[in-house]
């Protein structure tokens, strides 16, 4: 399964497209200091009888302002967007929203077409691939309307193709640009597939579900290899912590684990593995009702494996990474696991369930052991794992723990790059005493109130001893409670800038 929004992301350059003959539903522009100087804008304004330059002066007062305008007399485009550009100064955040609001107005528009000159200047340090890459994969990313469970008040994206118009770029300049919204176009892909996942209801979304989803990618991706454990087979690898979180519910666990080899053959694959709790409840710790729908969400670190994954085959990459979705539903019955139960781990190290509702560290652990198996270059998981990430950081960045700091860095600046940003958090010896107890090697919370996020990867980091380990928290970061109720898909841009940029070495 791929969840694909757009046809098409074509480049092309203004000095073999006319912008007053192009066919498009709405043309947006991108004004700032250069465009004055472009022949193809200086064109159109003469075309409109210097009614867009009169546009512009009236309505673009301050940085992100817009305008909208109708049909022009000789000019084919349905509607012309103005948009004020910003500066180089810009961060990258505010380059990130203006292309989200563009995606959106198209919809809303029922625009079936859209043409974006988006102008030649882009934030310190990027560059105009950089700027390409970035629109088609926030196009097609918020181009994103989810509707499979509406039957009556179902509305379908309108928009299904896209045209990124540049300046002056021919030859192999403009191979590279082309190259650039290809790679960005399957990022976006990745988002919405792991949004799309996230966004199902939990009925609608159980572990066996999700592992006919993960199957039906062959279809779309014939060289993936794909493997499914049920419970049986979690219970032959002695998964006894996995295999606990999942106890109290009809629904049984699954562990997916989807192969990727495009790089050769002696390189040792980067391992992903996702936390896949299809509802969590909290068990036998019950968590209070308010809110608890979005518990839905709290399989997105899965969810976002799969969008990586789906991203990588698209593009042919050319590496090896290896992703492991750990799906579980934690749910509260009479077969439902009990505060102060002891269960052993894939690893032989017994762990004390002090609360239930601490379950996706008990998935992960074992999904952690077994990566193992694969001899990775590095491991990184993500996880809704902790609320208390959301005080620490709120929704701008998701929390990074690691065992190696090389790791964390590139993790944290693929980040930056990506405008999907982390920030890192400590993970000293110090917190090592949390997972003490009298009953069992591990404790599967402790500390009280204090440091939950680093206390979670502190559990997490006992079972990622033979390799080189990071630990990403994405609870306030895969979806958002307001304005409305949705998943990010969140962490898939920065995973996937980490992984085809070949700079984890």
């Amino acid at each position: 399964m791929a969840y694909k929004v757009l046809n098409n992301i074509l480049v092309k350059d203004t000095n073999s497209t006319s912008l007053i003959t192009l066919n498009t539903s709405l043309l947006v522009l991108v004004i700032n200091k250069n465009t004055k100087n472009n022949e193809a804008f200086i064109d159109l304004d003469k075309t409109s009888k210097g009614y867009i330059k009169k546009s512009i002066s009236s309505h673009l007062k301050d940085n992100g302002s817009s305008v909208l305008l109708p049909q022009i007399s000789g000019i084919k485009a349905e509607s012309i967007m103005l948009i004020k550009g910003l500066d180089e100064n810009a961060p990258t955040h505010k380059w990130l929203s203006q292309y989200q609001g563009i995606a959106k107005l198209a919809n809303k528009l029922k625009a079936k077409n859209l043409t974006i000159l988006c102008g030649n200047i882009f934030p310190k340090g990027k560059n105009e691939n950089w700027l390409i890459e970035m629109v088609a994969k926030t196009i097609e990313s918020n181009a994103y309307i989810f509707s499979d469970t509406k039957n009556k008040t179902a509305k379908k994206p309108s928009l299904k193709n896209l045209t990124i118009l540049t300046s002056g770029l021919s030859g192999s300049d403009l191979s590279k640009a082309k190259q650039s919204a290809k790679k960005g176009f399957a990022i976006g892909e990745g988002v919405n597939s792991a949004k799309h996942l996230g966004d199902m209801p939990a009925n609608h979304c159980t572990p066996r579900i999700i592992e006919k989803k993960v199957k039906a990618m062959k279809k779309d991706f014939p060289k993936l290899k794909i493997k499914s454990y049920n419970e049986n087979d979690l219970a032959k690898m002695k998964m006894g912590s996995f295999l606990s979180v999942g106890r109290g519910s009809d629904e049984p666990s699954r562990m997916m684990v989807i192969e990727y080899k495009g790089g050769s053959p002696s390189e040792k694959p980067i391992a992903l593995v996702g936390k896949g709790i299809t509802f969590d409840t909290g068990g036998v710790s019950l968590k209070p009702p308010q809110a608890m729908d979005e518990m839905k969400w709290d399989m997105c670190g899965a969810a976002s494996v799969f969008g990586v994954m789906s991203t990588l085959a698209r593009l042919n990459a050319k590496v090896n990474v290896v992703g492991v979705m750990a799906c579980a539903e934690n749910m509260c019955s009479a077969k439902a696991t009990k505060p102060g139960d002891v269960v052993t781990s894939m690893s032989g190290q017994t762990i004390e369930i002090l609360n239930t509702d601490a379950e996706g560290r008990l998935v992960l652990c074992d999904a952690l052991t077994f990566v193992g198996k694969y001899n990775p270059r590095y491991v990184i998981d993500m996880a809704t794992l902790t609320g208390a990430v959301v005080i620490a950081l709120g929704r701008h960045a998701s929390g990074v723990m690691a065992n190696d700091q090389y790791l964390a860095d590139m993790i944290i600046n693929a980040g930056e790059d990506s405008g999907d940003r982390a920030w890192q958090l400590p993970l000293w010896d110090e917190h090592q005493s949390c997972t003490k107890t009298d009953y069992a090697d591990l404790a599967n919370i402790g500390g009280g109130r204090e440091a939950g996020t680093i206390h979670a990867a502190a559990f997490l980091s006992k079972f990622t001893n033979d390799y080189k380990w990071a630990h990403i928290d994405i609870a306030a970061t895969a979806s958002y409670s307001s304005p409305v109720k949705a998943g990010t898909g969140r962490p898939v841009p920065l995973l996937s800038e980490l992984i085809l940029s070949k700079k984890l070495k």
